[in-house]
This record gives C-alpha cells, sequence and structure tokens, in this order.
C-alpha cells in the first residue's frame, strides 16, 4: 500500500481539526493517542489524518489504532496492511456480541460493548486518549436522534472521560461534515473493511441521516451539520426551559 500525504489533501481538514485539538484540549504534549479503527471511511480517514498532524504540524503525540473484532468471519489483513503503511502500531481485541440482541438496540448495544473492549486494551497499554471518527454529521444526527427518541436536548461531547477508567474519548473530526471526510478517504485512497453488519439495516441513524438531507435541500443550507456544531457551541442558556423551571 503506498499512502502518500498530499497538500491539496491537507487544506481539507489541517484548520478544523487544529482547531477543535486547540479547543478542547483533544491532544496535549507527549499523549499516547490510539485510533478506534472500524474500517469504515470515518475511521480511516481520521488515522490518516492524525497521522498527518504527527508529522506535519505542531502535536508531539504517539499514534496507534485499535480495531475490535466482533466476528472471525472477516479478515482484517487490510487494516494491518494499513497500519504498516502508516508506520504505526495496530492492536486488535476481541468481542463477542450476543447472536439474540433485538435489531432496533443492537446497534447501541454493540457500541457500548466495544468501546468497552477498546477502553480495556487501550488501559493494559497504559494508552489514555482513545480517539473516534465521529464527524459533524454525526453530531446533527445524534441531536436529532436525542430529541425525537429521547425527548432530550444533545448531542456527544467532543471530549468524555470513561466512568471507572482512567481513559478518555476524544473526537478531533467534529468541525468536519462527512462530505469533506468522504472526499480525503477517497483522494487519499484510503481502505475500506470488508465486512457488513448483519444488522445495519436496521439501524435507525439512517433515517436520521435522510432526514438531515432533506432539512439540507428545503432550507438550502449545506452543510447543515456545521451549523448545528456550531448551535451545540452557542447555546442560548437564558431560555433552555430547565433554567426557569421551580420544581427539582
Amino acid at each position: 500500500m503506498d499512502l502518500r500525504f498530499h497538500k491539496n489533501h491537507a487544506k481539507w481538514f489541517v484548520t478544523p481539526v487544529l482547531r477543535a485539538v486547540r479547543r478542547y484540549a483533544l491532544i496535549g504534549e507527549g499523549d499516547r493517542v490510539c485510533v478506534g479503527l472500524s474500517g469504515g471511511k470515518d475511521s480511516t480517514t481520521l488515522l490518516y489524518i492524525l497521522r498527518y498532524l504527527q508529522r506535519h504540524s505542531h502535536l508531539e503525540f504517539e499514534l496507534s489504532a485499535i480495531h475490535v473484532r466482533t466476528s472471525p468471519d472477516y479478515e482484517t489483513a487490510s487494516l494491518r496492511d494499513y497500519c504498516d503503511a502508516l508506520a504505526i502500531p495496530y492492536i486488535e481485541a476481541a468481542l463477542e456480541v450476543p447472536s439474540d440482541l433485538a435489531a432496533e438496540k443492537a446497534c447501541s448495544i454493540c457500541a457500548r460493548l466495544k468501546r468497552g473492549a477498546a477502553v480495556q486494551a487501550l488501559a493494559d497499554r497504559e494508552i489514555r486518549k482513545l480517539a473516534y471518527g465521529h464527524h459533524a454529521d454525526d453530531a446533527a444526527e445524534t441531536l436529532l436522534m436525542n430529541i425525537v427518541q429521547n425527548k432530550k436536548l444533545g448531542s456527544f461531547s467532543p471530549k468524555v472521560a470513561v466512568e471507572g477508567s482512567p481513559v478518555i474519548l476524544i473526537r478531533p473530526m467534529i468541525y468536519l461534515n462527512e462530505e469533506t471526510v468522504a472526499s480525503v478517504h477517497r483522494h487519499a485512497g484510503l481502505p475500506l473493511l470488508d465486512f457488513t453488519c448483519p444488522y445495519a439495516q436496521h439501524n435507525i441513524r439512517q433515517r436520521y441521516k435522510e432526514t438531515l438531507r432533506l432539512l439540507e435541500e428545503s432550507l438550502g443550507v449545506r452543510p447543515l451539520s456545521r451549523h448545528v456544531v456550531g448551535a451545540l457551541e452557542n447555546v442560548d442558556e437564558a431560555n433552555l426551559w430547565r433554567s426557569l423551571r421551580g420544581d427539582p
């Protein structure tokens, strides 16, 4: 695998990612950072971006990648080769996902199990930062899902501590929209893992992804996800009803 870093690729991501890193103190000097490498375009692109920043920015940190295998029925050689091409360590952990998961809850349960397996593997290796490839579209979709599914106003955080563990989750791509991530992935020729989740067709997030696209077309705002991320950072707390309630 011949991976080369091109300046025309870098202009798409350097400023937004460094802004997220600086604003939320995601990566500090000497940090040991590990990318959660699912094998999809988001995680492989994040690994590419962080390797670029490790080489060509002021950031000084160690970098590795971890894949949590959820089935013995697929090959991970492409991920190993990708990490070898980037000259970073590759870690693999195994996870047995229950076969009787309810389809509508499978994704959230599997995500929690995979996170737990990854966090444990990294804690054992004294790696304190686990980087996820979530981007602005994911944040916007999560906000919509929380409003509709849970009657809750909020999305995931750019940086969050894992309860009971020294590991901290970070999301350096929160200012990048999905289209930009896909462009970097495509033009850099990054790999994709040849594995289809059996629950993929039941993933409710896909409905919210489509809803976000419909809103973009209807409102004529692209990318809408960047506006949503801006709103999450510019909260009008005085007009949030909870602050006015008198009950506990």
